[in-house]
C-alpha cells in the first residue's frame, strides 16, 4: 500500500510540476468538469488527465488518457485508456467529500477497476453515468 500511495504522490507532483512550469504556455485542453475538477492535456490530446484545480496549478486525480466523465454531488467518475492503450479500459471514482486540494489521491480516488467492478459499485453507490466524452480520444 505505501508503494501504491508514492506512486500516485509522485504521479500528481510531476502533473503539478509540469502544469506549473507551463503556466504561461497554456493548455491543449484545459476544460472545467465540476467544482475544482478539470480535464487537461499539457501537450498532446493523449494527456488528458483529471485534475483538482489549485488556481493556477492543478494535481492529477485520474492520469492519462482519461476519454469520459460524469459527476453529481457526491462522485466524479472517469473512464481512463492508460498511457492512450484503446485495448484497455480502466474506471475510477473520487469521493468528493474526501478529496482537497492536498489530499493524495489513494485517499479520495477509487481505481483501477474492471467494467464490471465499476457497475456493480454503480450500483451500490449511485455513481453517476459519463455525461462527457472526448470521441476523439474512446
Amino acid at each position: 500500500m505505501k508503494f501504491a500511495a508514492r506512486h500516485w504522490l509522485l504521479k500528481g507532483l510531476a502533473l503539478l510540476a509540469c502544469t506549473s512550469f507551463l503556466t504561461g504556455c497554456g493548455f491543449v485542453h484545459d476544460e472545467v468538469v465540476t467544482g475544482p475538477y478539470r480535464l487537461v492535456a499539457v501537450d498532446i490530446d493523449a494527456d488528458m488527465s483529471l485534475c483538482y484545480s489549485l488556481g493556477n496549478d492543478a494535481i492529477g486525480r485520474v492520469n492519462e488518457t482519461v476519454f469520459a466523465v460524469g459527476w453529481n454531488d457526491t462522485y466524479v467518475v472517469a473512464k481512463q485508456h492508460p498511457d492512450n492503450d484503446r485495448k484497455i479500459t480502466h474506471y475510477y471514482f473520487i469521493e468528493r467529500s474526501k478529496d482537497g486540494p492536498y489530499v493524495d489521491p489513494p485517499e479520495c480516488v477509487t481505481g483501477p477497476l474492471t467494467e464490471m467492478e465499476f457497475r456493480q459499485k454503480q450500483q451500490e453507490l449511485n455513481l453517476p453515468a459519463f455525461s462527457r466524452t472526448i470521441s476523439s480520444l474512446e
